[in-house]
């Protein structure tokens, strides 16, 4: 296995780890700050990993080239599906057990896959098609609709794996040579903005009393900063075919935290609906590493 890939992998690892960390503390705070405000501090020290890598990279300057209406109106569009998506997320994170809410989010790349169709104007086979039906299966099989245990904060996380695919699908209409901190930190930002705006509107803030929530908080931002830049480095070292796949090590990895900090472990209602999203993920991770293949194939032609 090439250098680049493994420590691609490494990377990814440690991204999700962190995203976990920040769920578990999404978690703690949930009782006692609303989720708008919970986002918006996420977000807010989230800032901080952007700005570290782009002092780093010394790409400050590709900032103003932000300042265009066109990227403004994207901005806007993935930063207003992010703090939908935090909502719906964070809030489910409080109610349902953690591994349930880390699973049914793992859906996320079955709507990618279907969002590009009308908004990318990819064509989708037979096989990923197939794979998404695979995947929304595997959703019910988890929420099970139709039971009487069926909680409706089951549905949040899965809408907040559509709104993330939003997100990532929009960030694709960027020029290619933006750097992705600059682009993250123009979202940070915003998203910043948009839940405090809601939150002022919609409730009242809660202060910051102790010395405990407030490195509590930090360190939230911070895991989720550090998690998204560690997926934009994975996926700059090594092709997202031979790196998307090891993401999935964040379902045995939420399930051990929700079981160490919380003593949940809801193995029966994760299996096999599971399955289906695990396997239908891959299917379409095969298919789009065949379709890379077949094109770079052409184009040597």
């Amino acid at each position: 296995m090439p250098r680049n890939v493994i420590i691609a992998i490494g990377v990814i690892f440690f991204g999700i780890i962190a995203f976990d960390m920040m769920g578990i503390i999404v978690r703690l705070l949930g009782d006692t700050y609303p989720i708008l405000q919970i986002a918006a501090m996420r977000n807010f020290f989230g800032m901080i990993p952007a700005l570290i890598l782009l002092a780093h990279a010394r790409q400050f300057a590709a900032l103003p080239r932000l300042n265009q209406p066109r990227l403004h109106a994207i901005n806007l569009l993935r930063s207003t599906s992010v703090v939908v998506a935090q909502l719906s997320f964070y809030t489910a994170l409080t109610k349902i057990e953690f591994a349930t809410a880390g699973a049914l989010g793992f859906s996320g790349p079955i709507f990618i896959t279907a969002l590009s169709v009308p908004l990318l104007g990819h064509v989708v086979g037979v096989w990923r098609w197939s794979a998404i039906f695979i995947g929304f299966a595997g959703v019910l099989t988890i929420m099970q609709p139709f039971n009487d245990g069926f909680s409706a904060y089951m549905v949040l996380p899965v809408i907040a794996a559509f709104c993330y695919a939003l997100s990532s699908i929009l960030v694709r209409l960027y020029p290619q040579d933006m750097p992705s901190a600059a682009i993250q930190l123009s979202q940070q930002i915003m998203t910043c903005v948009l839940a405090t705006l809601a939150m002022l509107v919609f409730f009242d803030p809660v202060a910051i009393t102790g010395a405990s929530d407030a490195g509590l908080i930090v360190m939230m931002g911070a895991f989720g900063g550090t998690g998204v830049m560690c997926l934009v480095i994975a996926y700059r070292l090594a092709d997202p075919s031979s790196v998307s796949p090891f993401e999935y090590f964040g379902i045995p990895v939420s399930f051990a935290l929700g079981w160490l900090f919380f003593s949940e472990a809801p193995f029966d209602d994760l299996f096999p609906g599971i399955l289906f999203i695990v396997g239908a993920g891959m299917i379409i991770m095969a298919r789009e590493r065949r379709e890379q293949r077949r094109a770079a194939a052409q184009d040597q032609m």
